[in-house]
């Protein structure tokens, strides 16, 4: 008993806990956890995740995937967490391939390992982050730390604890525990780059022993109103070794830039997928796709002001509402910048905009501006009479009720995300054929437009014939 004393106050000295007597509600809580013991924690999990912000319109449900296995594993001392998933596609007709993700955050930090390469994935850190904070054992120590609220109520005839704190500016916590010192629901929030304070409700249990270790067998989660997690627990483990380093790279160069000519007047702007595009015309210039958060809009937009200085940005093409996608379309709207989307986007970003932004404000929030949308239906042409820059929603995509893509018919370029994105050049073509793939080469027909080059958002430059190729259809005779 004595050990576990001395534990629990070095605890509270290391992460500026308030020294509470050892019989306070909370302190119940994280005996029952033995919080002041476990500086590390793994579970094993199988059941159903819901992609966040990948879903087909922005009123349908997350897509859902079935995770065969998830080890999640925490470093409480070093707020480090590491993902490894298993899961297969659940929307299909017939469940897809297994396919393995590896998501880890430390800090502010946030990035993903893809073979041997770790890819940054900053915008990621704010949603990773907080699965730390609202974890069982997470939670109880932030609590001390922020000198959490502890109240009793009754409700539905069940006398509860409620927790609530706000973790260091960025997470809101309201945690339910229950008389047996069991925390059984969360709700929260934190600053997300496309909505703003997110709302976040987790329930947990029941609660069982395993190998000696109680922790819930269940987690529910639902953020912006729809399940993201419904996972059944296999198995856990306390204070397993865990040794996450944030790679040099990842600190140092969070969100990389690079560009390259594709034709005149017209530049690919990579460096981590996805990528933008920008194109320059008479008078102005219009940047297609804003991914990956605030930070690498800023980073485009200094690349941007390099290629072509004396020319301002006029418009952002946001090819859909998906996440990754759209990130960081609220910086170039903090610059005044038109934001040309499909009509089914404008309702979902605007009612972001009226959303509370007191988490994570970003450069929009702070200005107070509102964003000026130009939509469009099933086509749109901006031109200055010089270029003109043709868009088309790519009708009966499987991936995007309203999906948008850019041609320049002079230079026969496809600006397209997510339709076809090409493997590795001299790669044999995929043996089933991609439905994506396959409606965006019928969209092209319909259209009647020649394509010489695809610009993807994602991956490489490739010339039409790989998509061609990768449907099994040969190009035509010339």
């Amino acid at each position: 008993m004595l050990t576990k004393l001395v534990i629990a106050l070095a605890l509270c000295a290391l992460t500026g806990f308030s020294v509470e007597a050892q019989e306070t509600e909370l302190q119940r809580i994280a005996d029952a956890l033995d919080v002041s013991t476990t500086k590390t924690f793994q579970f094993t999990a199988n059941g159903t995740s819901f992609q966040l912000g990948q879903n087909t319109s922005p009123a349908a449900a997350w897509p859902r995937q079935f995770v065969k296995s998830l080890t999640r594993v925490y470093d409480f001392t070093a707020g480090a967490m590491r993902d490894q998933w298993v899961r297969m596609a659940g929307q299909t007709q017939t469940v897809g391939p297994e396919r393995q993700a590896v998501y880890v955050v430390s800090g502010d930090h946030a990035w993903r390992v893809e073979g041997k390469d770790m890819v940054p994935r900053l915008f990621e850190a704010p949603e990773l982050a907080h699965e730390i904070v609202i974890s069982p054992h997470g939670l109880v120590r932030a609590a001390f730390a922020n000198n959490a609220s502890v109240t009793k109520k009754t409700i539905e005839g069940r006398e509860m604890t409620i927790i609530s704190f706000i973790d260091r500016g960025k997470h809101k916590v309201v945690a339910y525990a229950n008389d047996q010192n069991a925390i059984e629901r969360v709700e929260s929030s934190y600053g997300h780059p496309v909505v703003g304070d997110i709302k976040v409700v987790t329930y947990y249990g029941p609660y069982r022993e395993f190998a000696g270790v109680k922790f819930p067998t269940k987690i529910l989660q639902y953020q912006d109103d729809k399940p993201t997690l419904d996972l059944t627990l296999t198995a856990v483990r306390a204070n397993p070794p865990v040794d996450i380093q944030v790679p040099a790279h990842v600190i140092s160069d969070p969100v990389p830039v690079k560009s390259e000519k594709v034709a005149d007047g017209v530049w690919y702007i990579t460096g981590v997928s996805a990528y933008s595009v920008l194109i320059e015309m008479k008078d102005y210039l219009i940047v297609v796709e804003a991914p990956h958060g605030e930070r690498r809009s800023l980073a485009v937009m200094a690349e941007v002001k390099k290629l072509v200085p004396n020319k301002p940005i006029k418009y952002l093409v946001n090819t859909h509402h998906h996440f990754d996608h759209s990130s960081g379309v609220r910086a170039y709207a903090a610059e005044g910048i038109t934001i040309v989307t499909h009509e089914s986007n404008r309702p979902y970003f605007e009612r972001a905009a009226l959303n509370s932004w007191n988490l994570a404000p970003d450069r929009l929030a702070k200005s107070k501006k509102k964003p000026v949308f130009q939509t469009m239906g099933d086509n749109m042409v901006l031109t200055d009479g010089a270029r003109s820059v043709e868009l088309y929603q790519i009708v009966g995509d499987p991936h995007h009720d309203g999906l948008v893509m850019a041609y320049l018919r002079k230079e026969k370029l496809l600006i397209e995300a997510d339709a076809f994105n090409p493997g590795p050049a001299g790669a044999e073509p995929p043996k089933v054929p991609s439905p994506a793939a396959v409606n965006l080469e019928a969209n092209v027909r319909r259209l009647n437009i020649d394509v010489d080059r695809i610009v993807p958002i994602h991956e490489r430059i490739a010339p039409y014939s790989e998509l061609l190729a990768a449907i099994g259809k040969k190009p035509p005779a010339k």
